[in-house]
Formats: C-alpha cells, sequence, structure tokens
C-alpha cells in the first residue's frame, strides 16, 4: 500500500503501512551463500543508513544481506573498506532480494496487507 504523501516512515509504521520483520524472508536469507565468499551466510546483515532513523528503529528484513560471521564482523569494522573491496551493500540488498524473488523463494502479493 503507498504511503500518503509527506509520511515518515515511524509514522508508517505505527499506522501499519510497513512490514518491517518477515522470519520467512530472514530464513530464505539465511539459506543463501554469503555474498563475498559463498560460505554458508549464518549472520545476515541489516545495512545502515537506508532512510530509517529513530530510536528503536531498524531496517526492514527486506534489505538484509546473507553474510557468514567474518564478512559481517569485517562490514562492521569499517563500512567504507568493506564497500570499496566488495561493493555497495544496498547493491548487494537489492540482488539478494531479486535473487529470492526469481527463484521463487519470495513471493509479492500487489495489494497486500
Amino acid at each position: 500500500m503507498p504511503l500518503p504523501h509527506g509520511m515518515t516512515f515511524q509514522r508508517a509504521l505505527r499506522a501499519g503501512y510497513a512490514e518491517v520483520r518477515s522470519r520467512g524472508y530472514m530464513k530464505a536469507v539465511k539459506r543463501l551463500p554469503c555474498v563475498v565468499c559463498d560460505a554458508p551466510a549464518d549472520d545476515p546483515h541489516h545495512p545502515h543508513g537506508v532512510g530509517y532513523k529513530g530510536m528503536g528503529t531498524k531496517v526492514p528484513d527486506v534489505w538484509a544481506i546473507p553474510l557468514c560471521r567474518g564478512h559481517h564482523d569485517e562490514l562492521h569494522h569499517d563500512v567504507r573498506a568493506w564497500e570499496a573491496k566488495y561493493g555497495s551493500q544496498y547493491e548487494h540488498a537489492c540482488l539478494t532480494f531479486a535473487r529470492l524473488f526469481w527463484s521463487g523463494d519470495v513471493q509479492v502479493t500487489p495489494g497486500a496487507e
């Protein structure tokens, strides 16, 4: 459902416009290999700074990136260096969603609430 003009993400969450957590999606992400080394991705990463700010907020699961523990730690140690070496975490998130969508592991239902 589209957000009303000018509505902030925080208000959208409170009003029920946005689904932030999805156990099914996170299970699917965890089944994918690490985007860097193809090792088991037992530690999905939620990128920071995709427009979701405020105390107690977390980026929606749809932005999760499958990472192994080592590459997750490396990313948190120095985001800029990680992205220079492996690419944008946002591009990885989009490619992850696309991979799950085209494999049939994720289904999008237009107009679903």
